[in-house]
This record gives structure tokens, sequence and C-alpha cells, in this order.
């Protein structure tokens, strides 16, 4: 009888003692999927811009299939689906322009044709070249944390970066 005393709350320590690291590996699991979510959106998004362009390419200039930086980088936005377009940042390369979208936003107006190719003066010149779209965005962590003793610790962001090489088809 006088045992059993001895052993009361026993379990609930140990059940304490094993839970408080579980939760913790547990929040850190669905954080690392939210981040792995991100990256294959990006990426995703990131290739089907490129697909788009590339296929808007030297036969389209001077018609009604031409696009500009603008229908690109809504594409790339759309596309990427729960990432905001602020916090991404891209760049358009082709062989006769280049444009730098930090952030996404910045060329969302941007009425410029794109992709502009060095070699596109008959309308089948430039088909064959490549155009390369390349975007990078800045994963923010879901909370601080706050230490006894030491007050917020913060923690700095990483970048998840993606990029696309097409042809132009025609």
């Amino acid at each position: 009888m006088r045992r059993r005393k001895q052993r009361r709350g026993e379990l609930l320590v140990e059940f304490t003692l094993c839970s408080i690291p579980l939760i913790f590996i547990c929040i850190s699991v669905f954080w690392m999927a939210v981040d792995m979510w991100e990256y294959h959106t990006l990426v995703a998004a990131v290739n089907e811009a490129a697909r788009y362009a590339s296929v808007h390419g030297s036969d389209c200039a001077g018609k009604t299939c031409a696009i500009r930086v603008e229908d690109v980088a809504n594409v790339l936005a759309n596309r990427a689906v729960g990432l905001p377009p602020g916090r991404i940042n891209a760049t358009l390369t082709s062989s006769a322009q280049n444009y730098t979208c930090n952030p996404l936003t910045s060329c969302q107006t941007n009425a410029s044709a794109w992709p502009s190719l060095a070699a596109n003066t008959p309308a089948t010149a430039g088909a064959g070249t490549d155009i390369s779209i390349s975007a990078t965005f800045t994963v923010g962590e879901p909370k601080d944390i706050w230490v006894p003793g030491a007050g917020t610790v913060k923690f700095n962001g990483w970048t998840l970066g993606a990029n696309s090489t097409q042809p132009v088809v025609y």
C-alpha cells in the first residue's frame, strides 16, 4: 500500500516530459511541409510563365498574340497560388531585353513588349533562342519566440529560388 502512494503522479510527469518535445517536432514538421509547398508552387509558377512566354515569341512581334511584361508577371502571380506577389522577386531575360521585378508587383503594370529577341526582324529569326525567368521568394517565420531572460527572439527568413529556361518555339 505504501509503495503505491510513492508512485502517484509518475505517469503525468513522464507524459509531460515526452509530450513537450513531441509537440515541437509536430509543429516543425508542419512548417517544413508548408515551406516545401511554397517552393513547389514557386517552381511550377516559374515554369508555367516561361512556357507561356516561349510560345508568344518571335512570330508574335507586332501582332495580336504579342505579350508584354505585365502579361508574364500576371501569369507568374496567378500561378503562384498562396504566394504574395509582393514577396516574389523575378527576372525576365531574353536575348535583347532584361527586366528585373523587385517585387513582382512592380512589373504587373509594365506595358513593354517581352520577350523581345535580338534577331526578330524577320518573323521567325528569333525562334530557337532561349528566354529565361528566374524568381525568388522570401519565406517568413510563422512566429517569433519569447525566451525568458532574453526577450523576443526573431528569426530571419530564407530565400527559395526557381529558374526556368525555355526555347522560343516559333
